[in-house]
């Protein structure tokens, strides 16, 4: 059985930060970014996990109990059914070939989705644009063969485009009905206040010098 040590490290890995099990202001701030997409306004620490604790639906007095970690892991980190990936080997291996920092929420992505009777495929292109950090989706439909058909245009993507908004993803499509596959990608906190070439050079950097992709040093 899981204590919250063992969530928070389980927390820090998703948010690419060092592991060690201790729930210190940097982990709060990067739990707060995966929930929010964003950097808070207020960076008190008890103001932080206020919001949080608002955000997982538990009592909000600042204070990190047992039940947080609990709605935060449950949320964040539960492991979908493998049977729902094992469906559709394409996105096993899809799944298999995108970024640690990534690959997460691509995962919930497509569990969440399959819980409303949405099948989604990650696409093969996207896995190496924005440095790995995006991704894109189709919705696709068994035909009478029982085979997986690509469907252009549903209002199916809509509802798909909320539910990674709700996990923390930056939804790049404006009209929620496509026409081409919509993409999906995490902007890294500390990239808000960047242009694109900066953003991307930054990229670059720590790509070389192998350094996690959204750590806020």
């Amino acid at each position: 059985m899981m204590d919250c040590s063992d969530k928070i490290k389980a927390l820090q890995k998703k948010a690419g930060i060092e592991i060690d099990g201790v729930a210190s202001s940097k982990t709060w701030l990067h739990i707060y970014y995966l929930l929010f997409s964003s950097i808070p306004y207020d960076i008190n620490v008890e103001s932080i996990i206020k919001a949080i604790q608002q955000k997982v639906n538990v009592r909000a007095d600042g204070y990190p109990w047992v039940k947080t970690w609990d709605a935060l892991y449950s949320l964040l980190i539960d492991e979908p059914e493998e049977i729902i990936f094992m469906s559709d080997p394409e996105n096993e291996k899809m799944l298999s070939k995108m970024t640690p920092e990534v690959m997460p929420f691509a995962k919930e992505l497509i569990y969440l989705a399959a819980r409303k009777g949405i099948h989604i495929r990650i696409i093969d292109k996207s896995i190496e644009s924005n440095f790995g950090l995006s991704f894109y989706v189709g919705i696709f439909e068994k035909n009478k063969k029982g085979e997986y058909v690509y469907v252009d245009k549903s209002p199916n993507y809509a509802k798909v485009a909320k539910l990674g908004e709700f996990i923390g993803l930056t939804y790049d499509n404006d009209s929620r009905i496509f026409n081409s596959f919509p993409k999906f990608e995490i902007v890294p906190a500390w990239a808000l206040k960047m242009n694109k070439d900066e953003v991307k050079t930054e990229l670059g950097r720590r790509k070389t010098e192998n350094l996690r992709l959204l750590a806020i040093f």
